[in-house]
Formats: structure tokens, sequence, C-alpha cells
């Protein structure tokens, strides 16, 4: 899957101002149902923190990979949040996160869900690639990094 499928500018923030993980899920699950109205904030919200219950999504160095299957979605969906703080996220390394990049997938999306999670996961080991996003100012300057992931 091409990454220009899978987000879109009105799909990245930058610089917000949540200081809990449980805020942070709350703006995504906004920004996707503003982006896909049929998508309801409660059961994105829901889907995301009972993944988040079977263990932090937070991988290190920094960053999260919040993910789910929803039964409503038709199409995968990425939303990117960059944190003006970093936050408490039981993240791997303890460390925390201030670079987000939540996946929702179809229901019955499997084999797509692993490998873009596979591509995400090695494209945020990069420091380099951590620090270009965390310096970036526009989110479409952030777009036009990861639509070339």
């Amino acid at each position: 899957m091409k990454f220009n499928n899978l987000i879109k500018i009105d799909q990245i923030q930058l610089n917000n101002s949540a200081t809990s993980k449980k805020k942070v899920l709350e703006t995504i699950s906004q920004i996707v149902n503003d982006n896909y109205p049929e998508l309801s904030t409660h059961s994105v919200f829901e889907t995301l923190i009972e993944r988040e219950r079977l263990g932090s999504t937070g991988i290190g160095h920094g960053v999260a990979l919040p993910h789910g299957r929803l039964s409503d979605c038709t199409d995968t969906i990425g939303i990117f949040i960059s944190l003006s703080e970093g936050i408490d996220y039981d993240a791997i390394d303890g460390q925390p996160v201030q670079l987000l990049f939540t996946l929702l997938v179809p229901d019955n999306s499997t084999e797509e869900h692993l490998k873009i999670l596979a591509k995400l996961a090695e494209f945020f080991r990069n420091e380099t690639n951590r620090q270009t996003l965390n310096n970036a100012t526009s989110p479409e300057s952030v777009y036009n990094i990861l639509i070339n992931i």
C-alpha cells in the first residue's frame, strides 16, 4: 500500500497539547471522525483503548503506533500526531512519547495491517526520521515525508 492512500494532510496534527495517553487517543478519535464521519469517535476510541489494554503500542524512542480494527471501516486509515511535550505512554523503553502514527484497518485486514506496521516500525527506528518529524513545521512537510515510507 502506498502511504499517500493512507493519510491526508487533514489527518496530521503538529504540536498537540495532549498531556496523557487517554487525551491523545481521544484526539485521534476526533480526527478520524472529522475525516470519516461514518466512524464514531466512541468506536475508534474504544478500539484503540482495547488494543492498549493488551500491551502498550509505545515502541520506544518517543514513538507510539496505536492501531486497531474497526468493523465500520472500509479503508485503511493513518493519523499522525506530534505532541508539544512527551507523555507517559508505558512505552517499552519507559521514555515519554512525542510522535504517534495511528493505523486503523477494516476487520478483515490481516496481512496488509502487519506489513504497514512493520514498515512504520522500521521507519521510526531511524533517529534521523524521528528528528525530521519532530522538527517539521507544517502538516504538508510531514505529509511529504510520510508518503515516502
